[in-house]
């Protein structure tokens, strides 16, 4: 560090003196018009790392940056519940975060109930095939008993399995009749149930919520119609829209935060729920003049660097508005068009202070 502080002191010297030399050669008898500009060479350019870049009119946002979690789109969880009475004899999904595919087997279970219903259907079929007269009502028995087992959820595979077999069985398994990730398992292998008893939830993670807090003086913030990225610390770089489903209206209890969900798309899977996010809320967007924010010297006033048609760097002071963490709005100092220094503006600036000897603002550009 002290190194670095040293070389930085000597490369500021050797600057100032360079253009104070060369300013004497090149400008005498020009009097104060270049008092607030410097001259450097390729070379020196190049030692003070000087970077330039173009002020010009563009779109820019306000940005407020939140921290939130991937959590599940609670819309979209699916509460798969028990159709029959009986005892859970084998569970075939047991571990949260399993994918279920529509056809799956989830469960099999051990009902008495439904083994009666089955043996209904085949006496049913039957009585139909040995049926003389009445034909039609026994027919309708058939039927009435197959749609009955539909609603039990066994599938037409299974049904027509057991027309073919005629054997009947108090064990039937059941398959999932979507797919999803198994977010819950409510219950366990020897558990009796009843009908409706809940027992596994699935999640459809195609959208994702991302849970963030804002402070109460941030809530503002969501009245603004601000546009929504959000960029997953897992993927930096990859930004994508969000949107607000759910926004607190009242402060949490004994806190000053309120809480936002914000939807995202995940058709393709990519995200999963636990991933920290970050949330950019762009808001109050405007066409105007707008510079790189490294381009800004702080002091009593803010200061930018520009590079002359002949070559050499001139302060200007200027007024800002709007600003983000990349960009600034210039509201008056500059114009479009403008070679403004975006790296290497620290050097220029210290050299012109040793050149001044302390450095009075009189030859600064307005």
């Amino acid at each position: 560090m002290q190194r670095n502080t040293i070389y930085i002191t000597l490369l500021i010297l050797l600057l100032s003196a360079s253009c104070e030399k060369k300013q004497e050669q090149s400008h005498a008898g020009h009097g104060d018009a270049h008092e607030a500009m410097l001259s450097l060479t390729e070379q020196e350019r190049l030692v003070a790392n000087i970077q330039i870049d173009t002020a010009q009119v563009k779109t820019i946002f306000e940005e407020t940056t939140l921290i939130g979690t991937a959590a599940v789109d609670e819309r979209n969880i699916n509460l798969v519940s028990s159709r029959v009475k009986g005892r859970i004899d084998k569970l075939f999904v047991r571990n949260p975060g399993t994918f279920v595919k529509t056809g799956d087997p989830l469960y099999s279970i051990y009902s008495e109930e439904l083994l009666s219903y089955e043996n209904e259907y085949l006496l049913a079929i039957d009585e139909n095939r040995t049926a003389t007269t009445q034909k039609e009502i026994t027919q309708r028995m058939v039927e009435a008993s197959r749609r009955r087992l539909e609603l039990w959820t066994l599938t037409e595979k299974q049904i027509n399995e057991l027309e073919k077999t005629k054997s009947i069985s108090p064990l039937i398994t059941f398959y999932s009749n979507r797919s999803g990730y198994l977010s819950e398992l409510l219950v366990r292998e020897g558990e009796y149930v009843e009908i409706g008893s809940p027992m596994f939830r699935l999640a459809d993670l195609n959208s994702l919520w991302i849970e963030a807090q804002l402070y109460s003086s941030e809530i503002n913030y969501l009245r603004q119609s601000p546009t929504i990225e959000v960029e997953f610390e897992a993927f930096p770089g990859e930004r994508i829209k969000g949107e607000i489903v759910y926004d607190n209206p009242r402060l949490e209890d004994n806190t000053k935060i309120n809480l936002v969900r914000i939807k995202v798309d995940n058709q393709k899977g990519n995200y999963k729920p636990g991933l920290m996010a970050y949330v950019y809320l762009k808001r109050n967007r405007k066409e105007t003049l707008v510079i790189p924010k490294s381009a800004l010297l702080l002091e009593n006033n803010v200061i930018v660097w520009v590079e002359t048609s002949d070559g050499m760097f001139e302060q200007h002071m200027v007024d800002i508005g709007t600003q983000n963490k990349r960009e600034v709005e210039i509201l008056s100092g500059l114009s479009p068009g403008d070679k403004i220094v975006i790296r290497g503006g620290f050097l220029l600036n210290s050299a012109w202070k040793v050149k001044q000897g302390g450095g009075a603002m009189s030859g600064m550009k307005m």
